[in-house]
């Protein structure tokens, strides 16, 4: 990092100065922050399930109380959860909106959102395995 000046040049010159606190990372070193992410999607789009009338709940409710267990034990990258998490944005998307648009909403984008970044750590992950296995075959 650089060190703060103390003192500014006065004379007919200008200057943009931008100091940065943190560094700038890839998705690699923000692996936890996404699968939280996850979690964090997760748990709004179940709470966004809450809110609807049982009508519009009752082809759901399976599948929402899957994703609540994976929510309560924080396994999000598993197959079971992503089938899941699919299998509730195919009903939901069967849903009528007048039933309860904004949840429907809600819900529908935060396991997008949730599947997005559970992917995303999977891939890294993926790829982190299939590097050290090419490099230990180089080696």
């Amino acid at each position: 990092m650089f060190p703060i000046p103390q003192t500014f040049p006065t004379n007919n010159t200008h200057r943009m100065v931008l100091f940065l606190d943190h560094q700038l990372h890839g998705d690699y070193e923000r692996i936890e922050d996404i699968l939280a992410n996850a979690a964090r999607h997760t748990r709004a789009a179940s709470e966004a399930l809450a809110q609807l009338p049982y009508e519009a709940l009752k082809p759901i409710q399976g599948w929402a109380r899957d994703l609540e267990k994976h929510s309560e034990r924080r396994r999000f990258l598993t197959d079971d959860y992503r089938h899941a998490a699919r299998s509730a944005l195919r009903e939901l998307a069967k849903l009528e909106p007048e039933m309860a648009s904004g949840p429907i909403d809600s819900a529908m984008r935060n396991l997008r959102d949730a599947l997005e970044a559970s992917h995303r750590v999977t891939d890294l992950l993926a790829a982190e395995q299939e590097i050290a296995r090419s490099r230990g075959h180089h080696s």
